[in-house]
């Protein structure tokens, strides 16, 4: 039957549908030997790593509909690296110690082969079958790098990355590859720590979560990676902060200064300590938490301290599900406060606690081994018998809270005026004091 192309009603559809069909069923009771061998049949497919494409055909009668789906799906590179075997044994080892290290060799290591233009096995074959040429590649990398400007850290990470990755075949690299200064760290040449007018100035910069990490840095010692591990699975929680408690759904405080407990699971040193917050700190926590509480959000010991929005989940990709913020959205949240105001690191803000506990100390306030202790550091033999113990005795506790109770006037300080006011003062009272006024002062 011949038509004209968009000419047809919907009575001279349904003839040619029935044709259609009786055609069909004609071919269905042929010969199954006059039908093409499947077997026989040239089948196509696409390359791994190009992106295929599904067309799908939806039939509308009378609209004569098309749509075609492409799935344009990418595999990253990490994922593509991670597809290998030893690539993926290589990795795993390293998260064992460490997962921002076995990430940050991931990296370097793809990036190395992308510049001499080979994969991590052209790398190791190399290495196995002509270790020198392999030495001579890595130190030719090496200067390559430095002609560049990279800094000397950077440079000596990327050969122990190399070195690391030729070990996992049993390749030993015997040459001393040197980097020149590889201490100096030009990025923080002329970085200082804030005074108190500026903390002033970024905490009135910052929001009510802001707030809290900001002091938890800055007026606690922890790290970014406490308050929200690299992948928003575990992080600082509630409990671990056990003088706060929830009555008659308010956060209170029941004991100051604040007890902070870091978890082995989130040291950096891999041992369990303390350390406290201030008096201010104290209280921005409880008023975020209280806001939380506010907000409908349930609250309970396994709470996160710092967690993302309860209400709003859209755009977390692939964190939708944990209620941790990762250590990368933790210290983007404090460079946004900094900037554009200042240029600082996140990470400025725990020299600040350390420089504020030197000057505590510098004046009896706070003893060595405490300011080291609150700090996540080991410190010396000496405090591997008396500080690093699993359970402290409870005289050492109350000794150690008393020190951080001392020193919270050079933590909480705001505004630089103010100190020097109570200075001034200070000195007013010692001037006017009677002699026994003085005896009973001392």
């Amino acid at each position: 039957m011949r038509y004209r192309r968009g000419s047809c009603n919907s009575r001279e559809l349904g003839s040619l549908l029935e044709e259609w069909v009786r055609c069909k069923q004609t071919d269905d009771r042929s010969d199954p030997t006059d039908r093409p061998d499947s077997s026989k049949t040239k089948i196509t497919t696409t390359p791994r790593d190009q992106p295929s494409e599904v067309t799908e055909r939806l039939t509308d009668v009378g609209k004569n509909k098309l749509s075609t789906k492409k799935d344009t799906a990418k595999t990253t590179k990490r994922t593509r690296l991670l597809a290998n075997l030893d690539i993926k044994r290589w990795y795993d080892n390293l998260a064992r110690g460490s997962h921002l290290t076995a990430e940050g060799r991931l990296r370097r290591l793809g990036r190395f082969c992308d510049v001499h233009q080979m994969t991590p096995m052209q790398l190791a074959d190399l290495a196995m079958k002509d270790l020198r040429t392999a030495t001579d590649l890595l130190e030719d990398h090496v200067t390559m790098m430095e002609s560049e400007g990279y800094s000397p850290g950077y440079v000596d990470e990327q050969i122990k990355t190399v070195k690391s990755w030729l070990r996992h075949f049993d390749v030993e690299i015997k040459r001393k590859i040197r980097v020149s200064t590889t201490n100096f760290t030009p990025t923080l040449q002329n970085e200082r720590v804030p005074d108190a007018q500026e903390m002033a100035e970024i905490y009135s910069r910052a929001g009510l979560r802001e707030t809290v990490i900001i002091s938890l840095m800055a007026k606690s010692g922890l790290r970014p990676e406490v308050i929200g591990n690299h992948d928003g699975t575990d992080g600082l929680r509630m409990r671990d902060m056990p003088d706060l408690v929830i009555q008659e759904g308010v956060v209170r405080c029941t004991r100051t200064p604040n007890r902070i407990v870091v978890r082995r699971e989130l040291s950096k040193a891999g041992h369990q300590y303390f350390t406290f917050s201030t008096k201010s700190a104290t209280n921005q926590i409880m008023s975020y938490l209280n806001d939380r509480l506010s907000r409908g959000e349930p609250l309970h010991g396994d709470s996160a301290v710092v967690a993302p929005d309860h209400v709003y989940k859209t755009n977390r990709g692939g964190n939708s599900a944990k209620e941790f913020l990762p250590t990368q959205r933790i210290s983007k949240l404090v460079r946004d406060t900094f900037r554009p105001r200042f240029a600082w690191r996140p990470y400025v803000l725990r020299p600040y606690f350390d420089t504020q506990l030197l000057i505590a100390e510098s004046k009896g306030k706070m003893v060595h081994d405490f300011r080291v202790f609150f700090m996540g550091h080991k410190g010396t033999m000496e405090s591997r018998y008396t500080t690093n113990k699993g359970v402290l005795p409870e005289v050492l506790m109350h000794e150690m809270r008393r020190a951080f109770a001392r020193s919270e006037e050079h933590l909480d300080q705001t505004d630089a005026s103010d100190v020097q006011e109570q200075r001034l003062q200070a000195q007013r009272i010692i001037q006017d004091a009677t002699p026994a006024q003085l005896g009973h002062m001392l």
